[in-house]
């Protein structure tokens, strides 16, 4: 019973088959054990190759950072003044300085060796290809590009490869890596607009005299009258004089008179003694003087007549009384026509614009307010009715600028245009010394024909032809108006055309004054603004200058910040030389900042 009993609990208790056979195979457990030890290995050789991989690519970055950096430093150094040697020590130096701060896998500093890890280079412009051409070695002078080269690998018997971490398990104990990095100044391209408008000259002009002094714009005067030559024409003198009318010859009891016109009164002196003196006024009254004696004497209108302008006289002296009817005595007219010949004018003028005639009548005018016409800064001056170079010269300057009119004009040092031309020729100078590869153009506004200014050079790096096209521009040299936003339109479109690749793309605008052109003056500052947005949307920077007192700061100011440009302002009411100084300065912050930039596959 009880055997039978153990028979059935047996085939109760009976396992599946399949967990029979594991139970039963013993061996199975010792495959797996080899299976996962084999993956193992694997799986920690592929952690050590990704740790590794890591390592190394973190050793390329920190290496590439450093290099960037350095080269960046060492471009700084870059120089067209300084002697090659000056220039590689320096650009040495501050490379190995700035590599030494970055950290690089297990060093602290990155090391470069100067005479492989620093290499030199010039680039140039290839217009035909509108490529870059790169130029390694010492000799490629002057240095416009660096190259640094910041290495971790065998140097000779020095070996700065980077220790790997776990790659002696995969017998690989080191790696060599390399980072490059090119650095250069970003050549530029560059457009000059500059202000050659009429009120270029005003400094130089008697209306100038309130803000800058009777000295220093006589002082001008004279300078710009000797820069001319000093021509001599008819019995002129520098000084201004008035006109003094001579009589007839003496003969015997026929006195030699002559007559100084000062339009409201005459200085009458005579060979002998004077007698009598009939004045006429510009209304037709007359007047009188009798009893005379003496040589001379200085008459003018009294009691009704006082203040009245004088047309002619007569004088009776010796025995002239019979020279006219009446017994009045020699008779002066002071026309225009007599003064002329009184200053021995009569001769041919010596430029195609103006004339004598309108010289004498300029000096004539009742103005005494400074500008307009420009008679009226003769007035102003206290200089009427008085005829001698300098009111010549302001007379060129206010009424005849143009160049069509008085040729050479550009000569001389009218201001403020001579500050302007002298600063332009010292940022071009500056350029030239730096030798970084730096394209420049010309536009000069305004121009009468469309689309009122003139393109006079192209971007070129025949920096020498624009220096000399600027010493022979004058104010108002082509029109007396002031259109700055065609200056900017011919700019931008000679960027847009001809700016090579990869260059940074800047304007310089220069004003002394209010838009007035095209339209009206509101519409004439629209332009300028559409015009600024338009430069933005070209990636063309403006620097704005703004010259004297009456020049749109706010404008200008717009201009910039619409760009992301810089604006100058040279106040008004300061002498030239001292704006001359301010220009400059302003000039060479431009001239001196040359973006760097990196490039690659070099």
């Amino acid at each position: 019973m009880i055997r039978q009993r153990s028979s059935n609990m047996n085939s109760l208790i009976a396992l599946p088959s399949n967990r029979q056979n594991r139970v039963i195979n013993p061996n199975r457990r010792g495959v797996i054990v080899v299976l996962a030890a084999i993956m193992l290995v694997f799986l920690l050789g592929f952690v050590a190759f990704t740790v590794d991989v890591g390592y190394i690519q973190l050793t390329k970055t920190q290496l590439q950072a450093a290099a960037d950096a350095s080269a960046l430093a060492a471009a700084q150094e870059l120089s067209g003044t300084d002697t090659p040697e000056v220039v590689r020590t320096n650009a040495r130096a501050s490379a190995q300085a700035i590599a030494g701060l970055y950290r690089n896998g297990n060093l602290s500093s990155v090391t470069l060796n100067t005479s492989t890890d620093i290499i030199f280079g010039k680039t140039s412009w290839n217009a035909a290809t509108n490529t870059y051409t790169y130029l390694w070695g010492d000799n490629q002078t002057p240095y416009n590009v660096i190259k640094v080269l910041a290495k971790r690998t065998v140097n000779g018997s020095s070996d700065n490869r980077l220790p790997l971490l776990f790659g002696p398990v995969l017998g690989t104990s080191s790696a060599n890596i390399t980072a490059e990095s090119v650095a250069t100044f970003q050549p530029r391209d560059i457009m000059l607009v500059l202000d050659f408008s009429s009120s270029m000259n005003d400094d130089s002009s008697l209306g100038a005299i309130g803000d800058l002094g009777r000295s220093y714009v006589e002082n001008n005067l004279l300078t710009m009258y000797q820069e001319l030559g000093s021509p001599v024409y008819g019995n002129l003198t520098f000084t201004p004089q008035y006109a003094k009318l001579k009589g007839r010859t003496a003969s015997g009891t026929i006195p030699h008179i002559q007559c100084t016109f000062r339009r409201k009164s005459i200085i009458v002196t005579s060979t002998l003694a004077l007698s009598q003196v009939r004045l006429q006024f510009s209304d037709g009254a007359t007047q009188t003087f009798s009893s005379l004696s003496g040589l001379t004497g200085t008459y003018s209108g009294t009691g009704g007549n006082a203040n009245k302008e004088i047309t002619n006289c007569w004088v009776r002296s010796g025995t002239n009384g019979s020279l006219s009817s009446g017994n009045l005595g020699e008779k002066f007219d002071f026309t225009a026509a007599n003064i002329k010949t009184a200053l021995g004018l009569n001769g041919t003028y010596p430029y195609p614009g103006g004339s004598w005639s309108e010289y004498i009548t300029s000096v004539q005018s009742s103005s005494t307010t400074p500008g307009g016409s420009g008679s009226g800064d003769i007035g102003y001056a206290g200089y009427r009715d008085m005829y001698g170079y300098l009111t010549w010269i302001n007379y060129l300057q206010t009424q005849r600028e143009q160049a069509y009119d008085t040729t050479n004009l550009w000569q001389t040092s009218e201001q403020p245009v001579g500050a302007l031309k002298d600063a332009s020729k010292y940022f071009i100078d500056y350029i030239i010394a730096q030798q970084s590869n730096d394209q420049v153009g010309l536009s000069i506004y305004t121009h009468p024909n469309s689309p009122g200014a003139l393109l006079e050079h192209g971007l070129t790096t025949n920096l020498s032809a624009i220096k000399s096209t600027l010493t022979q521009r004058q104010a108002g040299h082509y029109n007396a108006n002031t259109n700055i936003s065609a200056g900017m339109t011919v700019a931008r479109q000679e960027i847009e055309a001809h700016a090579r690749l990869r260059t940074f793309r800047t304007m310089v605008l220069m004003t002394d004054g209010q838009a007035n052109l095209p339209g009206t003056s509101s519409q004439a500052k629209a332009a300028v603004v559409t015009e600024a947005n338009l430069a933005a949307a070209a990636k063309i920077k403006i620097l704005t200058i703004s010259l004297g007192v009456d020049a749109d700061t706010a404008l200008m100011q717009q201009v910039a910040d619409i760009t992301g440009g810089l604006h100058f302002i040279i106040p008004g009411n300061q002498t030239a030389a001292s704006m001359k100084t301010q220009l400059e300065n302003a000039f060479r912050q431009i001239a001196s900042t040359r973006p760097l930039k990196l490039v690659s596959g070099q």
